[in-house]
C-alpha cells in the first residue's frame, strides 16, 4: 500500500512538473519576431485551454507578449520605411517617377481610384528633401460618374471632408447669379467636387490631402507633407 501511494505521489509530482515547464520555458524576451511571437500567443492560449497554466500566469505572460508585439512591429516598422525610403532616393537620383501615393499617405488611409487612367504627364512625382518635405500630385481621367464616385470612396476611407470654400463657391455657382470669380468661370464648379483634410488657409498642419473632381472627369489627388 505504501508503495501504491509513493508511485501516485511520484506520478503528480511529474505531472505537475510538466504542467508547469512548457509555461517556464516562454522566454518573451527571447523572441526576435513576428513570426515566432505569433506562435507563442498560440502555445498561451492553447495552455490556457489546458488548464497548463492559470488565469494569473496566463494574464502576466499575454501583458509581456502585447509589449513585445508594440516593440517589435515599432521595429519592423521603421526597418521597412528606412528601406522604402533608401530606394525612393535611388528613384530620386535618376529621376524616375514613381507615380503613386507615398509610403506616409497610405499609412493615413490615402488610397488611389480604381478604374481611372492615370496621366503621366500631368502627374508628379513624390519629391522628398532633407527637411522632411514631401509632395505628390495624380491626375486620372475617366467620366465624371466615375471620378465622383471614386473622389468620395477615396474621401470616406481618408476621413476627409467637403471643402468649406469649395461649398461657397458651388453655391454661387448654383445659384446661376454669378458666373465669374477673380476672372474664372465658375459653372463648371456644379458638376465637380473638392474634399480636403486641411482649408488652404489653414496653418501649422503637418500634412494636407485634397481630392478634387472637375466637370470633365479628372481626379486630381494631393498630397503635402510639411514636415
Amino acid at each position: 500500500m505504501k508503495k501504491y501511494l509513493f508511485w501516485v505521489l511520484l506520478l503528480s509530482v511529474v505531472l505537475f512538473w510538466c504542467a508547469k515547464k512548457t509555461s517556464d520555458t516562454i522566454d518573451v524576451n527571447a523572441i526576435t519576431d513576428l513570426t515566432t511571437l505569433q506562435n507563442v500567443i498560440a502555445q498561451v492560449s492553447q495552455e490556457m485551454g489546458s488548464g497548463t497554466i492559470n488565469m494569473e500566469e496566463a494574464q502576466n505572460l499575454l501583458d509581456q507578449l502585447q509589449q513585445k508585439y508594440v516593440d517589435l512591429t515599432d521595429t519592423t516598422q521603421k526597418t521597412i520605411e528606412n528601406q522604402f525610403s533608401e530606394i525612393q532616393k535611388t528613384f530620386d537620383k535618376q529621376s524616375i517617377a514613381s507615380y503613386t501615393l507615398p509610403l506616409w499617405a497610405r499609412k493615413l488611409w490615402m488610397i488611389e481610384p480604381k478604374w481611372m487612367e492615370l496621366n503621366k504627364v500631368l502627374s508628379k512625382q513624390t519629391i522628398v528633401n532633407d527637411s522632411g518635405y514631401s509632395s505628390t500630385i495624380l491626375v486620372y481621367k475617366w467620366n465624371n460618374t466615375i471620378a465622383l464616385q471614386q473622389a468620395k470612396f477615396i474621401a470616406d476611407k481618408a476621413h476627409l471632408y467637403v471643402s468649406k470654400n469649395f461649398q461657397q463657391a458651388q453655391s454661387l455657382a448654383n445659384s446661376g447669379n454669378t458666373k465669374y470669380i477673380s476672372g474664372l468661370d465658375i459653372s463648371g464648379l456644379t458638376k465637380g467636387i473638392v474634399y480636403v483634410n486641411h482649408e488652404l488657409t489653414d496653418i501649422n498642419i503637418d500634412y494636407l490631402f485634397s481630392v478634387s473632381v472637375d466637370q470633365y472627369g479628372t481626379l486630381i489627388i494631393e498630397a503635402t507633407k510639411y514636415k
